[in-house]
């Protein structure tokens, strides 16, 4: 589907769907205005497979530590294992909702990804003494590169919105900078 009205104007970089044509910056960065419509590519078939309710539902009760739940909340799409986070972009899919690297200039990144932090604020309620302040995995996106592993010391610095904060001061939904709850 096609949506006429809305445009897209960045990447796409890593396109999920063969016919969206890449880029034409030639660094492969996707940064070259190239404004198109975008487009959504529901995929029925991920998400009966790894976003129901029921595969939600598995994940936060099935799992009590990090780790795993952390690792099958984001899936290894090269193993064959979407996850709940991932299943959700190629469950939009298209363009840019296809592509890692421009999903968020789909309207739909920013509902998708409250989906995601209130699976792991459920998950955390499940226990909150030992999962309010636990932490897993590396310092860069599927450990590329290869990088030690995360402390709640480490400095989130986005580059926009103040300071830097500390990876502590965001793991509560009720501390912090935040305040709010999921109903």
């Amino acid at each position: 589907m096609i949506l006429s009205s809305w445009q897209v104007n960045l990447g796409p970089v890593a396109p999920a769907l063969t016919y969206v044509e890449k880029n034409p910056d030639p660094s492969g960065l996707g940064t070259y205005y190239n404004p198109r419509c975008m487009r959504r590519d529901i995929s029925q078939w991920t998400s009966s497979r790894w976003s129901k309710d029921s595969d939600i539902s598995w994940l936060i009760n099935a799992n009590t530590d990090i780790y795993p739940f952390w690792s099958l909340l984001q899936g290894n799409i090269s193993g064959g294992y979407m996850g709940v986070h991932a299943a959700g972009h190629f469950t939009i899919g298209g363009d840019p909702g296809g592509d890692f690297y421009t999903s968020p200039g789909d309207p739909t990144f920013f509902l998708h990804h409250a989906q995601v932090d209130r699976t792991w604020w459920m998950w955390q309620n499940q226990d909150p003494v030992h999962r309010t302040y636990a932490v897993a995995g590396t310092i860069t996106f599927s450990n590329t590169p290869p990088s030690r592993n995360a402390t709640l010391d480490d400095l989130i610095d986005l580059g926009v919105n103040g300071d830097a904060i500390k990876l502590r001061d965001t793991m509560s939904t009720l501390a912090g900078p935040f305040c709010y709850v999921y109903v």
